[in-house]
């Protein structure tokens, strides 16, 4: 005759039967993955706003020299922000409308019409020293981020800033790709969280808010020092080049990759660009 399973036996098997249905329904609902994994899914719930990565760097080292006979580009580019629906988007949420806190208060936004577009050199392998300052802040306002769109050096540390009372979950990761570089979620109002994963290597860094889907902002990261974000009226300017020929290169969000124009820089002159 078999012996009649022990009380201690099916409390083990009991227990061992809810753990197993327990962890089926988690990887169902797709919370228990591979290491890393997690940052992937969360990021991917929103689809790309380009079609691939977009390469920032010099291509070779870039070298700081004495500079000598020297000339800039400027101009206009009209490429019309897209900053617009993301700010209608926040405007109807009850928890984004909310007032800044310090000097962030303002009683009006200026305008928008052709800003947050990113103008660089591509094939610049010398010249002007890198800034000295590599720290940039990035706030969290009324379910949106400001600045949108900024671009830096590698080796710049963010502060990365939360002034809602909402809480947030910022994803950042490589553009184009699953890449997730880190994750910041705000529990307060006020928080501040300082990350150096964001500028490590050249690229653009996708910023996504996990609760708010049309909360995006772009961050540009350069290892040399020639490249400008526009004003609001579509204006910029790229100073102290070498005289040469250069590849202009000029992207905005939604782009799958950037428009490219030659320009020659003449010593002591300015080339003008107006697209």
């Amino acid at each position: 005759m078999t012996a009649a399973p022990t009380a201690s036996v099916i409390r083990r098997f009991s227990v061992l039967v809810i753990a197993l249905a327990a962890l089926g329904a988690c990887e169902k609902d797709g919370h228990v993955t591979k290491k890393g994994s997690g940052d992937r899914e969360a990021a991917t719930k929103t689809g790309d706003s380009a079609g691939g990565s977009i390469d920032l760097g010099a291509g070779t080292p870039y070298n700081t020299t004495t500079l000598g006979s020297v000339g800039s580009i400027a101009g206009t580019i009209r490429i019309a922000d897209s900053s617009s629906t993301a700010d209608a988007a926040a405007a109807t949420a009850p928890e984004c409308v909310t007032k800044p806190r310090g000097k962030r208060a303002s009683t009006s936004a200026p305008a928008k019409a052709f800003g947050n577009t990113i103008v660089w050199v591509a094939n610049v392998k010398s010249g002007k020293s890198l800034p000295v300052e590599k720290r940039a802040d990035l706030a969290s306002e009324k379910c949106l981020l400001d600045p949108r769109v900024q671009a830096v050096v590698v080796g710049t540390a963010f502060n990365v800033i939360n002034d809602d009372k909402a809480l947030h979950k910022l994803i950042f990761l490589k553009l184009g790709t699953h890449d997730t570089l880190t994750i910041t979620p705000f529990f307060n109002s006020g928080q501040v969280v300082t990350s150096e994963r964001l500028a490590k290597t050249p690229g653009i860094v996708e910023v996504r808010c996990e609760q708010h889907p049309w909360t995006r902002g772009y961050i540009a990261v350069f290892d040399h020092p020639y490249f400008a974000v526009t004003e609001n009226d579509g204006s910029f300017k790229i100073d102290s080049l070498p005289a040469g020929n250069y590849r202009l290169m000029i992207w905005h969000e939604g782009a799958p990759k950037p428009i490219e124009q030659q320009v020659q820089v003449s010593a002591g002159g300015t080339a003008t660009i107006s697209r």
